[in-house]
């Protein structure tokens, strides 16, 4: 796919918003044709541009009350420990996030659990199990002050 021009970027701009929009709706709202804005988005999705679209649900209506940023170090920094950790942290519903860092730790995980009580359980009998992993440090989020539902464009 060519580069996105400014039409395109209306349309992951209006889809980052809000993803339930219909096609006629976002169609009337770029002032284009149905067809035409419908092939847009199928040709962004096609192109990786738009990777899903997704609910934003609230961890703590459901009871997940604690969120975390999770702190991993790896003991060995060789290619098969890296690929276990991933595999593995794939593997963990209540890890939300993972990312691959430079700095002081090998990765920052997102975590959610119910309690400290579930975290802990979660720490001692699944993290800390994964062969390779050194060190663990966790930091609770207090409070979250903003959320944004995309990327800026």
């Amino acid at each position: 796919m060519r580069a996105p021009d400014e039409i395109d970027l209306q349309i992951l701009r209006l889809l980052q918003a809000d993803g339930r929009m219909t096609n006629a709706e976002l169609a009337k709202r770029i002032e284009l044709s149905a067809p035409s804005t419908l092939h847009r988005v199928r040709a962004l999705e096609q192109a990786g541009f738009i990777t899903g679209i997704h609910a934003h649900v609230d961890p703590e209506k459901l009871g997940l009350k604690l969120m975390v940023l999770c702190h991993v170090t790896l003991s060995l920094h060789q290619e098969t420990p890296i690929e276990r950790f991933i595999r593995s942290v794939e593997g963990i519903p209540e890890i939300l996030e993972c990312y691959h860092v430079s700095g002081s730790s090998d990765f920052i995980l997102k975590i959610v659990a119910r309690d400290m009580k579930h975290y802990e359980a979660l720490v001692r009998e699944k993290l800390s199990r994964v062969r390779g992993v050194g060190q663990i440090n966790s930091s609770f989020v207090l409070a979250k002050h903003k959320s944004a539902p995309g990327i800026p464009l």
